[in-house]
């Protein structure tokens, strides 16, 4: 439930800096999904749990790649 939470909150930053039109509002907001992602990663890895690092850690990448091409584009 608290993860669940927290993505509720992401999606919604994302969904408003969309409606913003503001690149660096919609940056920000990947970034911080990139972060938590990045974070279950790590816990994942510390709990031994393959699929709480890999699912995080793939999760992670693709949108550290998406934020790079918005970025650049």
């Amino acid at each position: 439930m608290y993860a669940l939470a927290r993505s509720v909150a992401l999606i919604v930053v994302a969904v408003v800096g969309l409606l913003s039109s503001s690149i660096a509002f919609e940056a920000a907001a990947a970034l911080a999904v990139v972060l938590v992602q990045g974070f279950d990663a790590v816990i994942g890895g510390v709990i031994s749990d393959r699929v709480k690092t890999l699912g995080p850690a793939i999760t992670a990448l693709v949108n550290a790649a998406a934020l790079i091409w918005m970025l650049t584009s």
